[in-house]
Order: structure tokens, then sequence, then C-alpha cells
């Protein structure tokens, strides 16, 4: 008899040290749990506090740019919305805009629906080029740090100045983020015939137009640069930034609202978004970001993405 309840007292034991091992697995996992996705998991524990609607605007004539967004760093947005002048079949759910080309015409269109079919969704909205990539961890970090309110009338992203007003206005190329009660402002405002400061002109420069209208709808721009002044969303590809600087592109020197004395525009170490100049790289800038492990340091946040 002896035997036989040693095996059972050895089983007893083995069962008790893997229920404590499970229960302190489980425990410590707590803080480090991903955020649920809709159809996948992110270890971003901002996830679902900051919702952030990421509108992708694409010609229809030449899709693919958009696609390399959808396939890599816009599974990390809420919501992944694009905006185009016609259908395909892989880039949904979109905003049409029947036939339309021109890049301006197709964010008013696409700002206005994002804000009537996802404001009770979605706290910030996201508007990038296509030619993009995107680090939505360190956007809403961000927000986060400064603490940004979605109840505040504010926009931000790389700022440039209105040489006639002096007044700082967001570099659409760059990539800009509204708030929900901004965009609330601004398709109210635009939504109204004897509003002349927020009527729509095909073709005209949608920085300087966008921010006429946000500013007659009180909507102010907010830092968006870190707290050694280092600049999060990039106006340049990186070849210009790492390589030629401003000596290649002096509008840059002489525009940017933040005066620099440095021949490139400060990086910061949590920038957010980065202008591509060959899109296919976005897989690149993927593999660098969410997937290269580097030894001694914690495992990153990792999604399948399709090669």
């Amino acid at each position: 008899m002896t035997s036989p309840r040693r095996v059972y007292y050895g089983l007893f034991l083995a069962l008790i040290l893997f229920l404590i091992l499970t229960l302190y697995i489980n425990v410590s996992e707590v803080d480090r749990k991903p955020a649920k996705r809709s159809n996948q998991h992110t270890l971003d524990p901002l996830y679902e506090e900051i919702r952030i609607l990421c509108m992708i605007p694409y010609n229809y004539n030449s899709p693919d740019t958009a696609k390399y967004v959808k396939r890599t760093w816009g599974k990390h947005c809420n919501v992944l919305l694009f905006v185009s002048g016609d259908i395909d079949g892989e880039l949904e759910p979109y905003v049409p805009v029947i036939n339309s080309t021109d890049t301006w015409t197709l964010v008013q269109q696409g700002l206005m629906q994002a804000y009537l079919f996802y404001a009770d969704q979605i706290d910030w909205f996201l508007r990038v080029e296509p030619s993009s990539f995107v680090v939505l961890e360190n956007l809403r970090y961000m927000i986060h740090k400064r603490k940004y309110q979605p109840s505040q009338p504010i926009y931000f992203g790389y700022e440039l100045e209105n040489i006639v007003t002096h007044e700082s206005f967001v570099h659409h190329h760059s990539g800009y983020v509204i708030s929900r009660e901004a965009l609330r402002r601004y398709t109210m405002a635009s939504k109204d015939p004897e509003n002349k400061e927020c009527t729509h002109w095909e073709g005209y420069v949608e920085g300087l137009d966008i921010h006429r209208c946000l500013r007659f709808a009180n909507v102010t721009v907010a830092e968006s640069r870190d707290e050694f002044e280092h600049e999060t969303f990039l106006p340049v590809t990186m070849d210009y930034q790492f390589l030629n600087g401003y000596d290649t592109i002096p509008w840059l020197r002489k525009l940017s609202y933040h005066k620099r004395t440095e021949k490139t525009v400060p990086i910061s170490s949590r920038a957010i978004c980065f202008l591509v100049e060959y899109p296919p790289e976005m897989y690149d800038y993927y593999y660098f970001v969410y997937r290269l492990k580097i030894f001694g340091t914690p495992v990153r946040n990792s999604i399948d993405f399709r090669p």
C-alpha cells in the first residue's frame, strides 16, 4: 500500500504545483494582457482607451500603395477607412467620392463621412497619405502623455508658417490628427451654405484650406513635438532626413513654424508618422518596427501581415 500512496501523493503534489504555476502565469500576465482587436491582438495597452480612425485617401487609378497600408501598419488602427473615386475589393471599408482623383476633395468628403458614421466609436481621426508609415502605439502614447482629450477642439501634426498671417498650420503631407470635437465643428461649419470660410474649393492647398475652416470653428493647433522639441510627424522622406537635410528643400527651412539651425529636422525617438518614398518599403518598416527582435530587449509588439 505504501507504493501506491507515494504515487498518489506525488501526483497530488504535481497537480498543486501545476495549479500554482498556472495562477502565477495568469496573474503576471494581467498588466501585459494585449488589448482585444476585432480579428487579432496588439500589445498596445492604450488600444481601447484611445480609439483612432485612420483615413487613407487614394487615387483609384493606382490603388497598390494603399494596399501596402492595409497589409502592414493599418492593422493597428481601431478603424481603417479608405476614400476613393472607385471601389477596390481589398480596400474596404471605403467612402465613395465618385470618379474623383482630387486629394483634397477626397479628404473633405472622407472626414465628414467619418464623423457621420464613426463619431460614437472613435476619439481621434488620423488623415495620412497612402505613402505614409504610422506607428499608432506612439501616437496613442503621445495623446496619453499630453493628456489630450477628444472633447478638446484641437488638431496637430507638423507645423508650417503661413507667410501672410505668420500663424501656424499643419502640413497635410506629413499627416495630421483631429479630435472628435474638432471634427464635429468642422463638419457642422462645412454644411453651412452661408459659411464662406468653409466653402470647399477643389484643387486648393489642403493644409491652408482646412486650417481656415478649423480656425473659424475655434479649433486650435496643438503641440505634436516631444519633450525635447523633436518632431514626431516627419515632413520629408528618410533619405532627405539622413543625407541631404534642408540643403535640397529650402522651402522646409523657410516655412517650418519652429525654426531650426540644424541641417535636418530633429526626429523624436517616439516618432509617429514617416513618409515612404518607395511604398513597398512599408514591409521593411513594419519588420524593423514590429518584428525584429534585438537580444537583451523586451519582445516587440507583433501581429501577422501578408508578405
